[in-house]
């Protein structure tokens, strides 16, 4: 299995919140520009490979070439998750071990979102057929890590959010923009599936962080790595920097 890479040894993190097991939850400046950009990734603990693609993303990162851009990262919000996931890797059953935080909330369906519902659906396995019931907690932005989240935001200031995941191969941009024009662009040079808003809305997604970000004028992408367990950073890593080089060009 792909091991985890250590993030250079220059950066030390900011704390921008905890997990509900009082774990602290890592943020990695780099750059200083006006243009800030947030990179996120296991809002679902198992998903565990989004965490070793930020390592690489912070690692390959040149700020000389980009110093118009402030990125935050966040390689894993659900710390607690991801433990759960590598305590118990469910290699066989799709790697659904560790999805939820400590409360057994599904993160991104916890937004505080005119859709909220305690009860929602996560849609999942080939083009989204399948439907499973999980819990969104008891009201929207109840849990520690969401709070984070969307604190962190509002108070940077942050305009563009590039929320990574696993495993369907695809991406979604909302509609503020710049996010379907990297979305479209980001699919060509990744060979991801390209979904559009209305396809998303099908979903029937409530409670999300795409819909939180839009009504709060957020443009968001939400990525799909092909694989639970590996960074797909051999994908990945062109379809990125076509997307900073854009952004940085704003």
């Amino acid at each position: 299995m792909e091991k985890l890479e250590p993030i250079r040894a220059d950066l030390k993190p900011l704390e921008i919140g905890r997990t509900v097991n009082g774990e602290k939850i890592p943020c990695y400046q780099i750059g200083s520009g006006q243009i800030k950009l947030l990179i996120s990734g296991s809002i679902h603990g198992n998903e565990v490979g989004t965490v070793k693609l930020i390592h690489r993303l912070i690692n390959w990162f040149p700020e000389e070439k980009y110093q118009n851009l402030t990125v935050y990262f966040i390689p894993c919000l659900n710390l607690d998750g991801r433990k759960e996931a590598l305590k118990n890797p469910d290699f066989w059953g799709g790697g659904g071990i560790g999805r939820f935080n400590a409360n057994k909330v599904d993160l991104n369906r916890n937004f505080d979102t005119p859709t909220f519902r305690p009860k929602a659906e996560w849609t999942h396995g080939k083009n989204y057929q399948e439907k499973t019931e999980v819990y969104a907690g008891p009201n929207g932005n109840s849990e520690p890590e969401t709070q984070a989240l969307t604190k962190f935001i509002k108070d940077q200031d942050i305009k563009v959010v590039f929320s990574f995941h696993n495993a369907g191969a695809d991406i979604v941009g909302n509609p503020v923009s710049p996010a379907i024009e990297i979305a479209k662009s980001f699919s060509k040079a990744a060979g991801y599936r390209y979904i559009s808003p209305e396809e998303w809305l099908e979903f029937g997604q409530k409670g999300s962080s795409y819909e939180w970000c839009t009504q709060n004028n957020v443009a968001i992408l939400e990525i799909e790595g092909s694989s639970r367990w590996g960074s797909d950073w051999p994908r990945q890593k062109e379809a990125i920097k076509q997307s900073f080089d854009y952004l940085s060009k704003v």
